[in-house]
């Protein structure tokens, strides 16, 4: 396991670099065009709007559902790169027009050479303001995303839409305005990264739904699993033309899962796989009453048709590896790692294991009955905590952290085990502190996943993701102030 993180992490290392020549790309043709250099700030603002435009037209990628990309870097990691690079992409194109020092759509007195003064026309002009103004828009919008008084299908396609909007507006007003981007090479750069900015948005929103069609489920169970928690199990349904194969999944990943409403809707939402590939033919998935989509998943009559795209995440075991397994899952987050614990026991594993289980009362415990099975059977060793405990509880009390790993596992296993860490962020954000400063616990083997990307998170692979992000924004910025002042 160690090798293969660390492998992701040196991919991790070379897409970030490439990331970085990209948006920089347009910068470069620019600079080697030759022209006289116009005063700093206006090239300085022009160079902005370059690498921020090329920032833009990226997120679409990002945003696009890799699953080669998920399952070996990991689906939040790419989906704290996308907003981060929202946030960066913002500062670059809202700071740019501010910066020009020429005149707009004025020829100086004497002075031919139109490279001392900006030509504005007036389409130009409106789709440049109307970009500038929905970007930033669209990443407030982002930003207050829970806080919106609509649904999350709504807020997500308009933030799909308004992108692609913005995206146009400012194609047209650079290709029209732009000193360096109406020279061939760097307007056919414009063309082709916008194409693929508007492929990757049909790949999500028409090309995915065209082939979930030929491949339907169907609820065939619903369970109450815990408080407000229900066990959903699909099949393949073959009287609707899916042709009977198994879902090609690893145990730990999830799929985005649309149930009942027609195909090309934005009713998908991303679920954790709770079932393993070796131990049952059908897809189980754990789902929480906790929004809109899923405030009443337990009235799903049975029957309903269901479609899935994936599987996405790198939350998976690595084959061969014999190293004792540490499992933290926090609320529903314990779905994935019941997939893991599954798959285990199908294949005969014999690596020691301990699970902690947290929740904020006994009622939201999941799998109780099964994780007591499978103790019996294999070097299981199972812990529940609780935030809330009722008197006398016999076990864990409090939150997941340092502390609590202390008590369970003896010194010499902690930092030897391979943690596996789901739950909500603020949670991770602890254990991964916990394991990195307290515990010196190596980061090829500690494995999270968080069900919402946080932004600002600080601590583990999070802050050190945050440190990349920041330091390819740096590097961009350093190099379009080097173009300014050549």
């Amino acid at each position: 396991m160690a090798q293969s993180r660390s492998d992701a992490r040196r991919l991790g290392v070379f897409l970030l670099l490439l990331y970085l020549f990209l948006i920089l790309l347009p910068v470069i043709l620019a600079a080697l065009q030759g022209r006289e250099p116009r005063p700093w700030r206006d090239d300085l603002a022009s160079g902005l709007a370059m690498a921020g435009f090329a920032m833009l037209l990226a997120e679409f990628l990002l945003s696009g559902r890799s699953r080669r990309l998920s399952a070996r870097v990991g689906m939040d990691v790419v989906m704290r790169f996308h907003q981060f690079m929202g946030h960066a992409l913002l500062l670059f194109l809202l700071f740019h027009p501010f910066l020009y020092s020429l005149p707009m759509n004025v020829q100086p007195y004497g002075e031919p050479d139109a490279a001392t003064w900006l030509s504005l026309p007036l389409w130009p002009g409106v789709t440049g303001l109307l970009a500038w103004m929905g970007l930033g828009l669209l990443v407030l919008l982002a930003v207050a995303r829970d806080a919106l008084p609509f649904r999350y299908e709504a807020w997500r396609f308009w933030h799909g839409f308004g992108a692609l909007v913005i995206a146009l507006f400012a194609l047209h007003h650079t290709l029209a305005v732009g000193r360096y981007s109406q020279e061939p090479l760097l307007a056919a750069f414009w063309w082709v990264a916008t194409a693929l900015a508007v492929l990757a948005l049909l790949h999500v929103h028409l090309w995915t739904p065209l082939r979930q069609r030929r491949r339907p489920y169907r609820v065939t169970s619903l369970d109450r699993a815990a408080d407000r928690t229900w066990v959903v199990e699909l099949e393949p349904d073959k009287a609707a033309g899916h042709d009977g194969s198994a879902f090609p999944y690893r145990a730990g990943q999830f799929a985005w899962l649309k149930l009942k409403r027609p195909l090309f809707r934005i009713t998908e939402h991303p679920f954790s796989l709770s079932s393993a590939p070796a131990a049952s033919a059908q897809l189980e998935f754990t789902i929480k009453e906790a929004g809109d989509f899923t405030s009443r998943i337990g009235e799903l009559p049975l029957g309903t048709r269901a479609y899935l795209d994936g599987p996405y995440g790198n939350f998976t075991l690595e084959e061969g590896d014999a190293r004792p397994l540490v499992l933290i899952a926090g609320g529903v987050g314990m779905a994935p790692i019941m997939s893991l614990l599954r798959q285990l026991k199908a294949s005969g594993s014999l690596r020691s294991i301990v699970l902690l289980q947290a929740n904020r009362h006994e009622g939201q415990i999941l799998y109780r009955t099964e994780l007591a099975e499978m103790a019996q059977s294999m070097p299981l060793r199972v812990h529940y905590m609780l935030a809330e405990p009722p008197a006398n509880w016999p076990d864990l009390s409090g939150i997941p952290d340092g502390d609590a790993l202390e008590q369970l596992l003896p010194e010499e296993q902690r930092r030897s085990s391979v943690y596996y860490v789901c739950g909500p962020a603020a949670m991770i954000d602890v254990i991964e502190a916990a394991l990195d400063h307290r515990f010196r616990v190596p980061a090829e083997q500690v494995c999270s996943e968080r069900f919402r990307y946080s932004f600002g998170a600080r601590a583990g692979s999070a802050g050190r993701a945050l440190l990349a992000f920041s330091a390819i924004t740096l590097v961009a910025l350093g190099a379009v102030l080097a173009f300014a002042l050549r």
